[in-house]
């Protein structure tokens, strides 16, 4: 809802688009402050018959007491924009760990800080921060299945477009970024 420095917390939203039109359909968000503000942003776009490009390009105010530098609105319309041209892959935990477990050779980069890296990680995961990603995957194998994910997603998902565009055929985004990991470790499924 606003920066980890100001005391900001998760929201999570689960948005719904019709996939032919690109129309946004609806809405939910759970969250402890702003989801008021972003729930009358969405339908706002909603009545207006907004596509989930537009969300990505709104221009939303930003003051760090009450908002992230892009807004959680601006990073749905992109997740949604990613999922509907199928060009920004998404994996869940489960289906992550279950590759892991079978053996499956692949690369797994954690693109956070260090010191976030050595709190909690992926299983055989290695760390290399997102500014340093264009200089490491020179050294990567671009056609090995590589996993990429931050804390929740959305520097994950910039990583998973930075490689794409290096010429990796086969990247996908760890869905909910290593939150979302460990508390799949912590409870299963």
């Amino acid at each position: 809802d606003k920066p980890a420095y100001m005391g900001g917390k998760d929201m999570t939203i689960k948005a719904v688009a019709d996939r032919s039109t690109r129309q946004l359909l609806g809405i939910q968000i759970v969250g402890f402050e702003g989801v008021d503000k972003r729930i009358d942003v969405f339908v706002t776009a909603i009545t207006l018959k907004a596509k989930v490009d537009d969300l990505f390009h709104l221009d939303l105010a930003y003051a760090p007491p009450f908002s992230t530098t892009k807004d959680p609105v601006m990073y749905t319309g992109m997740v949604l924009s990613n999922s509907i041209d199928k060009a920004a892959r998404l994996i869940t935990p489960a289906e992550l760990q279950t590759r892991i477990d079978a053996g499956e050779d692949m690369q797994i980069i954690d693109t956070r800080k260090a010191a976030q890296f050595e709190k909690a990680c992926v299983d055989c995961a290695v760390n290399v921060p997102l500014g340093n990603l264009r200089e490491a995957a020179k050294d990567m194998d671009k056609n090995k299945p590589t996993v990429v994910y931050c804390n929740g997603g959305v520097t994950g998902n910039a990583a998973q477009n930075v490689l794409r565009n290096l010429g990796f055929t086969d990247v996908y985004n760890l869905s909910g970024g290593n939150k979302n990991y460990q508390l799949f470790k912590k409870y299963g499924n």
